[in-house]
């Protein structure tokens, strides 16, 4: 009798032993992901995008995952990857890779040319939900290069970190319902460029302040002088209408309203304001009223050019 009841123990332990062995494992996989930036370069905000060079790697377990094979660019598109290094560390799985990708980038310009943006490179799985596989940040070892510099900016911090990413979409497949959602592990690294002092400022817009200054120089000519009153400022139209097009070219199609744009536009209403006030200098000093012709364009050639000073200053300050 106690032989059997021993015996029973044995099997009951054997089979409870064989099940716990038989289970497959509770959660999702975990892959630890690192990125180490080598380059950041050709910056456009015409084209929209910006192109990374960057070390790669994952650390995991489970042998029927690659993610260095299954990883995907998100927003971007990849233009190089070198054939993966790999090891294995006791069950730990690693690899490793360099690889370069070209980043679309939705540029907010309302700022320009004192704007700044966020660069941003993001990774994902390209076919594991986190049902069964999650990004970890190696936070350790993550890092960018001390060398990476993108002329006109300066770069602030870098930051890298690991979010769930949701899919609010079927992708048309019948057999899942029409609210179906897929959530899946993104990898990110992000960094914040601004612009470096006001020389770019200076430089770009030169042009514009140039073509006013040459267009308020008419007050000083008497309004009988035609060709060199009226010149000047039709000049100046021409010079800010040539700085505007230099400006335009450099940024993307957009609607929206630049402090570049709002500085030509007073620039160009400043200038139709010095050859409309030449206008009426003029036909007040036709009309026998010289005195009120010389008292307008005395008023003028102070009163204009400050008044012209403080909107270009307000629009820049209280932007």
């Amino acid at each position: 009798m106690r032989k059997k009841i021993l015996l029973s123990f044995a099997l009951l332990a054997l089979c409870t032993g064989m099940s716990a062995a038989a289970a497959p494992p509770e959660g999702p996989d975990s892959v630890y992901v690192g990125m180490y930036v080598n380059r950041i370069y050709d910056v456009s905000l015409r084209d929209n995008k910006f192109s990374v060079d960057f070390y790669l790697w994952f650390r995991w377990r489970n042998q029927e995952l690659d993610p260095i094979k299954s990883f995907e660019i998100v927003g971007g598109e990849k233009t190089f990857q070198s054939e993966p290094y790999r090891s294995r560390h006791g069950d730990t799985n690693y690899a490793f890779s360099r690889v370069t990708a070209v980043m679309t980038q939705h540029w907010d310009v309302s700022a320009f040319p004192f704007d700044d943006h966020v660069l941003t490179v993001q990774i994902e799985d390209g076919e594991s939900e986190t049902s069964s596989l999650v990004y970890v940040l190696d936070a350790g070892n993550v890092g960018k290069s001390p060398e990476i510099k993108i002329p006109g900016w300066a770069l602030d911090k870098f930051y890298f970190g690991v979010v769930p990413y949701t899919y609010a979409t079927n992708y048309g497949d019948p057999s899942l319902p029409a609210e179906n959602q897929s959530v899946f592990s993104r990898f990110y690294c992000s960094v914040r460029v601004v612009r470096a002092g006001i020389g770019y400022f200076v430089k770009l817009l030169f042009g514009m302040f140039i073509a006013a200054i040459i267009a308020f120089l008419a007050f000083f000519i008497k309004p009988t002088d035609l060709d060199p009153r009226f010149g000047l400022g039709v000049g100046g139209i021409f010079a800010a209408v040539a700085s505007q097009y230099v400006i335009t070219s450099s940024l993307p199609e957009t609607n929206i309203m630049t402090i570049a744009d709002q500085l030509h536009i007073a620039t160009f209403l400043f200038v139709f304001m010095s050859i409309a006030e030449s206008t009426i200098s003029l036909w007040l000093f036709n009309s026998g009223r010289e005195q009120r012709s010389k008292t307008l364009d005395h008023f003028c050639r102070y009163a204009v050019p400050i008044s012209y000073l403080v909107v270009c200053l307000m629009i820049v300050l209280f932007r």
